[in-house]
């Protein structure tokens, strides 16, 4: 996988990114903030915690304390959330079997219903039968390419200095100096799911989903130090002091062989080596990101219970309830650490080749380190959602069916992230002039809406064997979303 920030000059290196080895040397040790609860962690959920090395953004003066604080690091929170989130919106394949059967008190025998195949990404209200068994496997590719409408590959962020660093805890005037940052991030999964519905009863369908998750993340951030004018520190009569010049000496730079003009660095997450807990060259480095850049692994597995509380000629109605476990590692964003449950009702029509059929419920979510602050180890509840899903199947043939359905889900009270503009404290010492720059930051926790329209296809190859296909198209922008997301699979019915 490769990585791309959308500024023309990177395009050629970022994708081996070049990162100083700037080592915490005893002086630099004294003014280092301590280390966070991702310090030293590998696992993808510390990749952004962890892009700027185990201290956060912090530059190599032993003087004066050059640490930077952003409304981004809020964000970092806010982007787990909506990653951890995401995996419980997921979709997944219906378990439902293709095929239906009733019993026929005439012949004293199980029938096939001569509909159509039912939907791909929804359920259908009939179940599959008594002791009928449905086995399938699904594969769906999720390439991740917003969230909340911005470009996770173009997202701008502004650092600025910590205040009070100065002798006694003084504000000093080299703290209106600021880093703005271009960061990107690249986020592909591959979910493959193994399923399975058993008729316990004509009325009572059980069914298990066991998705494997293959996710790639790519971080990278090119920042650049903004110097603010007539606000170094300064030698006076021999002794260093906290201001005033344009230097030297300088108070922020990124390597101390190069104060004066070491004003870019790109940080990124591609650094990861089997001794980076041993080697001392890369534990004391004032930059190294100990962060993986993929894992693969169970994801959260989810088990369905479907009963039917009304049968009749055209309609059929069941109660369901998912149960999500956290069975997947959350810390490498295989799962999302919360257990979910889901009921919600099926409603289906029978109407010749046109089966129509409708779902609405509500998914409530437990509490997960994703959804609370992740660089201190706290937890909160992810964000629960209604959902409603109509659409209908049309059998074009015995053998083939098409589907189509709407998938609406209305989060609740979740984390949101945006843009905001910054404005310099000083003028620019490249400008002489006020600037203003674009800036990540969080918003407040708001209810919106994900709606998507799915459309597939069933083919009954032979015997009880389907095959499916679905395209699930992004109709808005809430959240961390991909336009379309793929999905095949094949299925059997005993």
């Amino acid at each position: 996988m490769k990585l791309t920030i959308l500024i023309p000059a990177l395009f050629c290196n970022l994708a081996v990114a070049q990162s100083l080895s700037v080592p915490v040397t005893p002086g630099l040790a004294a003014v280092l903030p301590p280390k966070n609860n991702c310090s030293g962690q590998s696992g993808l959920a510390c990749v952004m915690p962890n892009l700027f090395g185990p201290y956060g953004l912090v530059l190599p003066n032993s003087n004066f304390p050059a640490r930077f604080n952003s409304s981004f690091q809020s964000t970092f929170s806010a982007l787990n959330d909506a990653i951890a989130t995401q995996i419980t919106l997921l979709p997944i394949a219906s378990p439902a079997s293709g095929f239906m059967y009733e019993y026929d008190s005439a012949t004293g025998v199980y029938k096939r219903l001569p509909e159509t195949f039912g939907p791909v990404l929804t359920e259908r209200a009939e179940t599959i039968g008594r002791r009928r068994l449905h086995v399938g496997v699904t594969f769906q590719r999720f390439r991740f390419d917003t969230i909340d409408g911005k470009p996770l590959h173009n997202w701008p962020a502004i650092f600025t200095h910590e205040v009070g660093t100065g002798p006694g805890g003084a504000a000093e005037p080299y703290e209106t100096q600021f880093i703005s940052s271009n960061n990107s991030l690249d986020l592909k999964v591959n979910q493959f799911t193994l399923f399975g519905t058993y008729g316990l009863t004509d009325r009572i369908d059980i069914s298990v989903a066991i998705p494997f998750l293959q996710i790639g993340m790519n971080a990278a951030s090119y920042a650049t130090i903004n110097r603010t004018v007539d606000t170094e520190p300064a030698i006076v009569n021999g002794v260093l002091q906290p201001c005033c010049s344009n230097g030297p000496p300088y108070a922020n730079y990124f390597d101390p062989a190069n104060p004066a003009t070491s004003l870019t660095n790109t940080f990124s997450n591609n650094q990861y080596a089997p001794d980076v807990h041993t080697n001392p060259a890369k534990t004391n480095n004032l930059y190294w990101n100990p962060s993986r850049n993929s894992a693969a692994g169970l994801g959260d597995v989810t088990l369905r219970f479907k009963g039917r509380i009304y049968r009749g000629e055209r309609v059929n109605v069941s109660l369901l309830t998912d149960l999500r476990l956290p069975t997947g590692d959350e810390m490498n964003l295989l799962g999302s650490g919360a257990i979910g449950w889901k009921p919600f009702v099926a409603v289906s029509l029978r109407s010749g080749p046109i089966t129509p059929h409708v779902n609405v419920g509500y998914q409530w979510n437990g509490q997960s380190i994703l959804a609370g602050n992740i660089i201190t180890g706290t937890k909160a509840n992810l964000p629960g959602y209604a959902f409603l899903s109509a659409g209908t199947d049309l059998g074009i043939t015995r053998r083939f069916t098409l589907a189509a359905d709407y998938i609406g889900q209305e989060l609740i009270n979740a984390p949101r992230v945006g843009v905001a503009t910054y404005t310099s404290q000083a003028p620019l010492v490249g400008t002489g002039q006020i600037g203003t720059f674009a800036t990540a930051a969080p918003l407040a926790n708001q209810t919106y809406n994900q709606s998507n329209l799915a459309l597939g296809m069933k083919t009954n190859i032979f015997d009880g064997f389907l095959v499916s296909a679905n395209m699930l198209v992004a109709l808005n922008d809430g959240g961390l979303r991909e336009k379309v997301i793929p999905l095949i699979g094949v299925s059997y019915t005993f």
